[in-house]
């Protein structure tokens, strides 16, 4: 009975001691921190997305721009030698990646010069001065690498008729002196007859070396097709022999070369396709469509028989142009998409300051239409050189910061185009630990893209902005900020998991 009464007693002791421990331990000197330390327990709920009544809003675009060599417009630009030229060739495409530029239309062929090595077409003049002459490095090949380190694609633009002056001596070995009968002349210009199958077919062999030799990502066509004006002024053009020989069933000669045109584009698209099944093939024609009938070329037909990847219609006249309104010849070449065929509109950013472009304000009126279309996914800006220039007192860096500041103040994936089937990557797998994001390899995926949502406005929709692509698998976040993770493989895209909220 006493022996009882004593080992109660030690356990009350043993337990009060206990409790002076346990209040001892919890005072405002030594607090045990929680695991996962909330500094915000109570965060506003609308900077907070919520997956019972929220959307998230991914939006992929074209932000293109032709880097124009013809006359070292853009690039050399005045430079001269090797080392000056690849190094402001280098600064040039860092410029356009500071702007979120993620497509290059890179002009390696102008007037049958080219800026690469070619076995069938001699060096640009416009290198070193001397037509054919080797300027002792590769620029393309100087673009590309340099394009893709930053991100970015990189397509070789080639003005696929025209031969340029009929003044030029040629050097040896030249396809004009190989095949003078290839060509036909207009108002003292040469361009070669597309009419003759073996004109296409060296189009095709040029589109072939290029895509052989070189990683890029797709070849891209300018305006020039027919002599503009041939078809109401034959002038010293003379095709008849060729229209004779080759015209089959057709009767009306001006039917027979719009099919040449098309003939063109085939031949074209099928060795893009045959060479590089990844690579894209588009065309930029004049943005008015009677304009580009009267090239012989006919946009629509290349839409709607599949011999193109995308359309970049030229619209080079402003909103509220008496005959040719921006507003609508976007939505006119919006309708006339199909077989998933994207328009990306190109844009007069050399205009500005002219009449009808007095601010940079006409510029972001425009890529605010182009963003209402369902049919048109990005737009290409003409020149480089009008959206890069930084100088405070040139009216060309309203445009430069309205681009960096407001049109795109974060990145953008390119949107999902032509034929190839990339395997669909598997959804990312996101864990969030403090302020970082990590997630394993996700099946099929090449890269990753991390964006950040900003809600629009009080509504129920967020805006994804894209802050990360690349290859590694974690992202270190800001506090406030929800998050999504997305698996890229090619132009081929996953859902995301969850959306992440860093607290």
């Amino acid at each position: 009975m006493n022996l009882s009464k004593n080992l109660i007693m030690k356990s009350k002791i043993v337990l009060f001691l206990t409790l002076v421990i346990l209040v001892a331990s919890c005072s405002k000197d030594s607090v045990i921190p929680s695991p996962n330390p909330n500094p915000n327990p109570n965060p506003d709920p609308t900077a907070v997305f919520n997956p019972a009544t929220d959307n998230v809003i991914i939006n992929h675009e074209m932000r293109a721009a032709w880097v124009t060599t013809v006359y070292g417009l853009d690039w050399p630009a005045g430079t001269t030698g090797s080392t000056a030229q690849t190094s402001a060739l280098i600064n040039t495409i860092e410029k356009l990646k500071n702007l979120n530029i993620n497509v290059i239309f890179f002009q390696a062929m102008s007037s049958c010069e080219t800026m690469y090595a070619s076995s069938i077409l001699p060096w640009s003049r416009y290198l070193t001065g001397n037509y054919g002459q080797n300027p002792g490095y590769d620029p393309l090949a100087v673009a590309v690498q340099a394009a893709h380190e930053r991100g970015i694609e990189i397509h070789a633009w080639l003005n696929p008729l025209r031969l340029g002056s009929s003044t030029i001596t040629y050097p040896a070995g030249h396809p004009a002196l190989l095949h003078p009968e290839w060509y036909c002349t207009y108002k003292g210009t040469r361009y070669w007859n597309a009419g003759i199958p073996e004109v296409r077919t060296y189009l095709q062999d040029v589109a072939k070396e290029i895509l052989t030799k070189y990683d890029v990502d797709g070849i891209h066509f300018d305006d020039y097709f027919y002599p503009d004006g041939l078809k109401t002024t034959p002038d010293t053009w003379d095709d008849a022999a060729t229209y004779q020989q080759y015209k089959g069933s057709f009767t009306d000669v001006h039917k027979w070369r719009e099919n040449n045109i098309d003939l063109m584009v085939k031949a074209v698209y099928d060795a893009v396709k045959a060479t590089k099944p990844k690579a894209l093939f588009g065309i930029s024609p004049s943005g008015q469509y009677a304009n580009t009938l009267a090239l012989y070329a006919n946009p629509v037909t290349w839409i709607n028989s599949g011999t193109i990847d995308y359309l970049a219609p030229q619209i080079y006249w402003q909103i509220g142009h008496s005959t040719a309104d921006f507003t609508t010849l976007a939505n006119f070449w919006n309708t006339k998409s199909a077989n998933n065929i994207p328009i990306f509109p190109g844009l007069a950013a050399y205009r500005l300051g002219e009449s009808g472009f007095p601010s940079s304000t006409e510029f972001q009126n425009e890529v605010n239409v182009c963003r209402g279309l369902s049919n048109v996914k990005g737009h290409c800006w003409f020149r480089t050189q009008h959206i890069t220039n930084t100088d405070p007192t040139s009216i060309f860096n309203t445009l430069n910061q309205l681009l960096k500041q407001t049109l795109y103040p974060g990145l953008s994936l390119v949107p999902k185009m032509g034929t190839y089937q990339y395997a669909a990557p598997s959804v990312p797998s996101v864990t969030l630990s403090s302020k970082t994001i990590t997630w394993p390899d996700a099946s099929n995926a090449t890269t990753y893209a991390v964006y950040e949502l900003k809600r629009k406005g009080t509504t129920t929709s967020w805006d994804a902005i894209l802050k990360y692509h690349g290859a590694n698998k974690s992202y270190t976040g800001e506090t406030g900020k929800n998050y999504v993770v997305i698996a890229v493989n090619g132009r081929e895209k996953s859902l995301f998991q969850k959306v992440l909220y860093i607290q």
